[in-house]
């Protein structure tokens, strides 16, 4: 068992203190108590709040601590965190010399022996952090990895079982396209890529392409504790750290100097050099190719947030000139996308001012749609122009506007405005776009999809969705199919993948932030000659030719449209 207290933040006066609950923020630690197996497992945690304990630490008022240490510890050995069996240890060492001495009269009435000493060497440290590893858990009856021992289907080394009798019974489960007879040579088949979206340029990708990737630590060892390194990771933005309010324009107060990267910075020197004096002057296809021009190293871990921008230039460079040439997109000065389904998305929205640099030549409007949004932001509308190497931002109003800083000429530098609808995407109503971009999109796992894809159906627009494997591409073709009759594009690997492999709980497949893209395959319409026939038809009867219509005679009246419409 281990406690220490953690500061909170330094105000002087009730009133501040008074204000600082109040407000909708982050609650402070004062003591976090854990109880752990020899191994480290957590089996039972408890958080003592700013303001509840507030003389809990080593030292004086470590008495307060007491019950809650010892009501925790009988909690972790009747219901160990995660489930399991009750257990009681042989020997508890306690890491908090005062709470050692105060529990020496309380854990033998448990029938647990207490060591001798408190476990001194254990403690805080300054690069502490939790471990981001997941317990991974059976496919079938979900017992965690803690509990039993888990291994991977023999065949296809993809799915985790707890033994011999839940692989039959996952091998044996009905209907077949839902049992592991009909998946593993499927899922087999995904696990080899592994090795192929594992393959990247950059130094650090051997241990973020790791089956044991530790996130939190990789975050912490480099600094990357605020801003938008935050959304990707179990931390929340601390006291003092620049968050924008949800329900206003989420960056206009943390835009220092025209720095659009304040947010993708961490604790440590500039993450993102300063922008080309010149525009890119051919197309990128792969993060060595924009790392080069862009004055990055390869040690830089920006392709975690700038996976977003530079798959939306991807898609609008490579893809749909090739999926849909007809298009002519690469010759448009302006161009409408909508993002579909953007929580997380919007959540970093400075991300998409790369797309400036990136194409500095297209006037640019990303309109973020989903009923994830924030219902305060919707209707939100505002401007991001580049004025050289900085960004200047103006709010609209809900309609479309310049900044007022001159006529532009022709070839001069484009805007990039921000639009929010917090909806679904079929009730969306407005102009149809040029292209519809989703992340991750996951369609089976939102009943929002089974109207939202026939809405897309209706407009036949380009839509491109990126997914985290190429299971739930098979899976987003099936939802397409059922809601729509169409279906989706092969799915094929996204160059600007996120580096960062992500860990499932049942499974060993390689997930991958934007890992794959496709896009939607529309089915065609009725009546359309594109419509393949099932065979060759007889032929339709030609109709005879009209007669010629007769002369109406003198005081014949005028056929009314009633009976035209009848004929």
């Amino acid at each position: 068992m281990g406690s220490w207290p953690i500061p909170a933040e330094e105000e002087t006066g009730p009133e501040r203190r008074k204000e600082r609950r109040s407000e909708a923020a982050p609650l402070h630690l004062s003591c976090l108590l854990l109880v752990t197996d020899e191994h480290g497992t957590i089996l039972g945690i408890d958080l003592l709040m700013d303001g509840v304990q507030e003389s809990a630490g080593r030292g004086s008022g470590t008495e307060n601590l007491v019950p809650r240490a010892y009501a925790l510890l009988c909690h972790s050995m009747a219901c160990p965190m995660g489930s399991g069996d009750p257990r009681k240890p042989r020997q508890l060492t306690v890491g908090d010399a005062q709470l050692h001495r105060e529990l020496e009269s309380l854990v033998p009435r448990l029938g647990v022996k207490l060591a001798k000493t408190p476990m001194r060497t254990w403690g805080p440290r300054p690069g502490f952090t939790f471990a981001s590893l997941r317990a991974r858990t059976c496919h079938v009856c979900h017992r965690h990895s803690f509990e039993v021992k888990l291994t991977p289907c023999p065949q296809c080394n993809a799915v985790l079982y707890c033994g011999e009798a839940c692989l039959r019974a996952d091998w044996r489960r009905c209907p077949d396209d839902v049992s592991h007879r009909f998946w593993c040579p499927r899922l087999a088949a995904f696990m080899e890529r592994a090795g192929e979206l594992a393959t990247l340029p950059f130094t650090y990708t051997a241990e973020v392409t790791s089956e044991t990737f530790n996130k939190e630590a990789f975050l912490a060892s480099r600094g990357l504790t605020r801003g938008y390194w935050t959304q990707i990771s179990m931390l929340i933005p601390g006291p003092g750290t620049p968050r924008h309010p949800r329900g206003s324009t989420p960056f206009l107060s943390l835009l220092l100097n025209g720095d659009p990267y304040q947010l993708l910075q961490g604790y440590g020197p500039a993450l993102m050099p300063p922008v080309p004096l010149e525009p890119p002057r051919c197309l990128f296809g792969s993060w060595q190719d924009y790392y080069s021009w862009r004055g990055l190293s390869l040690d830089s871990p920006m392709a975690v947030l700038l996976t977003y921008p530079l798959t939306v230039y991807y898609v609008i460079t490579h893809l749909v000139p090739q999926s849909f040439p007809e298009l002519n997109i690469q010759n448009k000065q302006s161009l409408k996308i909508h993002v579909v389904e953007a929580g997380k998305e919007f959540d970093l929205v400075m991300v998409f001012w790369e797309l400036l640099v990136l194409l500095p030549h297209v006037a640019l409007e990303l309109q973020f749609v989903g009923d994830g949004l924030p219902p305060e932001s919707d209707q939100q509308h505002f401007t991001l122009q580049r004025d050289g190497p900085e960004v200047s931002v103006r709010p609209g109003s809900g309609v479309s506007a310049r900044l007022s800083c001159g006529t532009k000429e022709k070839g001069s530098r484009r805007d990039l405005q921000i639009k929010v609808s917090a909806r679904p995407y079929h009730l969306l109503q407005g102009p149809k776009p040029d292209l519809v971009i989703g992340f991750n999109s996951g369609f089976g796992l939102k009943d929002t999809w089974l109207s939202s894809l026939p809405r897309l159906q209706s407009l036949r627009v380009p839509a491109f969705f990126t997914e985290s494997s190429e299971y739930g591409c098979v899976m987003d073709d099936q939802t397409m199919a059922v809601a729509t009759g169409g279906g989706t594009s092969p799915p094929q690997p996204n160059p600007f993948r996120s580096p960062f492999r992500l860990r499932a709980a049942d499974n060993c497949m390689p997930w991958y932030c934007n890992a794959f893209i496709f896009h939607l395959v529309y089915k065609p319409p009725q009546g359309s000659g594109a419509r393949t026939a099932p065979g060759p038809g007889a032929p339709a009867p030609t109709p005879a030719a009209p007669p010629a219509p007769a002369r109406r005679r003198r005081g014949e009246k005028k056929p009314g449209r009633g009976a035209r419409r009848r004929r």
